[in-house]
């Protein structure tokens, strides 16, 4: 029987052989059994949420079985019950809210800060929507924020998590696009208030015209920081730098006609569009889910048209946190889906014909003795802060 020991990923050295993985923040196995051949290795593994390893303490590295016996790990994409993840989901993203808080508040301080903690936060945000790909986009819907940059920040992040999870990309390789999501518009963090809170009601539309001339400073200014601050990788830069580029050249800084931009660069700049239109009034109202796609699906020329509709798949006709009312009159949050957008389950939690709270319970529009369906989307300011109450 082989000598089987438990080890911390940060006590792993060069030589010792990995027979499985016992801790980890992601969705990942060991596929074959290996040796850790460098430090780099090391590195990898910490990069895709591995915190513990199952050492094989009777191998010895050699140069004869280096090149045979190589560690081999892969990404794995099973769901997780939606209430199963929801407590892990609030833990991983009240941690990267407090971390992304800190980073905005040092950066109006013109103040530097330890990008480490941020990306140890990110991960355990990623491992979490990949497990559900629903509970953290609920959450980060559903919570009123006083601060849009942060609100804009983690429903990009939750949406781009939860796009990446349904399309199949493995979550050790979004992370930096991720951080990304998260840091996109920093450069507006050093501007006047009403251009980093443009959601505010008493913001006149002829205020909003004159920062669109002022706001494509804050892509140089973004970029200005990450450099001060330093640590950021090639694809963070690249989501500061080109979300607002377009693919027929109507977009900024360049300006520049983009038919060869990466594939997660085309998908963010729908999602941040699409929050965008979610989130900022036009003449004093907000558009809903399904006339924020309707806008998308007319702007082809700018936005890749296929990724548009796959994301719109992906977040679905009702998308989770969203307060919905029911042909009932019973008003609830939607969690997610079972394969239907328009039949989600919903958390029932108000009945507007009678005006007054129900007994919250879970129900699946998708049942087969189901007959209750969707009549719309409800008026959030009647409850402003979902998540805290009820999730």
């Amino acid at each position: 029987m082989p000598t089987l020991i438990k080890c911390p990923i940060t006590h792993l050295k060069v030589g010792q052989y990995v027979a499985d993985i016992s801790q980890q923040v992601g969705n990942i196995k060991v596929s074959t059994a290996g040796w850790i051949s460098s430090k780099s290795v090391v590195s990898e593994l910490a990069a895709k949420g591995v915190v513990e390893v199952i050492l094989d303490a009777d191998k010895q590295l050699n140069d004869s079985n280096l090149t045979t016996d190589k560690l081999s790990i892969k990404s794995e994409f099973k769901d997780v019950p939606f209430e199963d993840e929801l407590p892990r989901a609030k833990k991983a993203f009240n941690k990267l809210l407090t971390e992304l808080q800190n980073a905005f508040s040092r950066i109006r301080d013109n103040d530097i800060f330890d990008l480490s903690h941020l990306h140890l936060a990110t991960i355990a945000f990623i491992a979490s929507a990949y497990r559900n790909p629903s509970a953290m986009l609920c959450i980060a819907r559903a919570t009123n924020f006083d601060d849009y940059q942060l609100g804009h920040a983690l429903r990009t992040a939750a949406y781009y998590c939860k796009t990446f999870r349904i399309m199949k990309w493995p979550s050790e390789s979004i992370q930096n696009w991720v951080v990304g999501a998260f840091l996109h518009d920093i450069g507006k963090l050093h501007m006047k208030p009403s251009i980093q809170q443009p959601h505010l009601l008493d913001i006149t539309e002829s205020k909003r015209e004159q920062n669109n001339f002022i706001v494509p400073a804050h892509i140089e200014e973004g970029v200005s920081i990450a450099h001060k601050i330093g640590g950021f990788s090639e694809e963070t830069i690249e989501v500061i730098q080109m979300h607002h580029e377009r693919l027929d050249g109507s977009g900024y800084p360049t300006g520049q006609g983009l038919t060869d931009i990466n594939d997660a660069m085309r998908i963010f700049t729908i999602i941040d569009e699409l929050d965008r239109l979610m989130h900022v009034p036009v003449k004093g109202k907000y558009l809903n889910a399904i006339q924020v796609y309707q806008k998308l699906l007319k702007m082809e020329k700018q936005f890749d048209f296929e990724f548009i509709q796959q994301i719109i798949k992906s977040i679905g006709i009702y998308p989770p946190g969203s307060l919905v009312i029911l042909k009932s009159g019973r008003v609830g949050i939607v969690l997610g889906n079972h394969g239907s957008t328009v039949k989600p389950d919903i958390k029932l939690i108000y009945d507007d014909r009678l005006s007054q709270h129900t007994n919250v319970k879970t129900v699946s529009l998708s049942a087969p003795k189901e007959t209750d369906e969707i009549a719309d989307f409800y008026d959030t300011d009647i409850f402003p802060d979902l998540s805290e109450r009820y999730l």
